[in-house]
């Protein structure tokens, strides 16, 4: 299972002989879930211990927990998925319960099944599985509502297990499939797209101001982030470092990409479409997304044509919209003990 901001999403690979075994797991999982003291306490730990391992204890990775927090205002996206350690004190038996019988409802999940089987056969499969699970009260569509932003924004994280300083620049976009979403795609292959990225290139090969760089749109159903991520070269200062990203992107903002470099991005898209859609995990995924969040599973398909047929005056239309001083938030991580 996997949980991020928008939802949570559990899934089984297996033979496809063992499809009621699949169905089974996940309508007990709804039905007859055991919730007592001994198991919150159990998962309690769980959680605290991989909190530690995945993010306390790795340099760099309490940063992208204050950058959330810094670049949004609604506590949805503003607050970890993984909660604080306060939390996890704090939660009770009474917090679970509701929570898992509000949410693990029948009406309020989506069910997506692919591989070797026969879709008639496998339905009535899915409603001898189901049908004991009793139909509860469906909780209120998820929604995020963020104000616009007001300025840029700073932070600053010290941290124990960082050897070098470094930088996160998010730039507040839009929710995923919106036209200047899509877009902002492209401008991340672009920029910093493997070796041939132009931002990386510039910054960690030709200049060597970076260790490191790396670039990601982080699509969410509401806002996104378009998050660019370095580790200075030993010598380099924050500040020398945010003057060349925010440079970087001002010009892209202002002139758009190349032609070529548009080209070399679709290209690099085309591929990421082409390995949403290689395995039956994979196109699950695909089919679970756009189901629960559009209600559409097959509109990933209309989607892919969008991304293919945008041309350089959009991304630099979207780009111009989205990298501006009002959207960017800095967060600036220092190694503790000034190493």
């Amino acid at each position: 299972g996997t949980t991020s901001e928008d939802r949570t999403n559990y899934f089984e690979t297996l033979p496809a002989e063992c499809l009621d075994l699949a169905l089974f797991l996940e309508a007990d999982r709804m039905r007859a879930l055991v919730l007592s003291g001994e198991k919150l306490a159990n998962q309690r730990e769980a959680v605290k211990e991989e909190k530690r391992l995945r993010i306390d204890n790795q340099p760099y990775a309490p940063s992208f927990e204050v950058a959330d927090a810094l670049a949004y205002d609604s506590f949805p996206y503003r607050h970890p998925v993984i909660g604080s350690m306060d939390d996890l004190d704090r939660a009770t038996l009474d917090d679970a319960r509701d929570f898992y019988h509000r949410y693990y409802a029948p009406g309020n999940a989506l069910l997506c099944i692919t591989g070797d089987v026969e879709t008639e056969d496998a339905f009535a499969r899915v409603a001898r599985a189901f049908g004991a699970v009793p139909a509860r009260e469906t909780p209120p569509p998820f929604h995020v509502e963020e104000p616009p932003p007001t300025g840029g924004r700073r932070a600053r994280v010290d941290d124990l297990h960082a050897a070098l300083p470094a930088l996160q620049l998010n730039a507040k976009g839009p929710a995923r499939r919106e036209t200047d979403a899509l877009a902002l795609l492209y401008a991340e292959k672009i920029l910093g797209g493997g070796e041939s990225g132009t931002l990386w290139r510039r910054l960690v090969k030709d200049e060597e101001l970076a260790l490191s760089l790396s670039i990601h749109f982080d699509e969410r159903r509401g806002p996104s982030l378009f998050r660019v991520f370095a580790i200075a070269r030993a010598g380099i200062s924050h500040r020398v470092l945010e003057d060349e990203i925010r440079a970087a992107l001002a010009t892209f903002a202002a002139d758009g990409p190349l032609a070529a470099e548009m080209e070399r991005a679709r290209r690099l898209l085309f591929a990421d479409m082409v390995r949403s859609t290689q395995t039956t995990q994979a196109v699950a995924f695909l089919l679970s997304e756009y189901g629960l969040y559009d209600a559409a599973p097959g509109l990933w398909r209309e989607d892919f044509e969008r991304i293919l047929s945008l041309d350089a005056a959009a991304v630099r239309g979207a780009a111009a919209r989205v990298f501006t001083h009002e959207r960017i938030s800095a967060v600036e991580i220092h190694p503790v003990g000034g190493r």
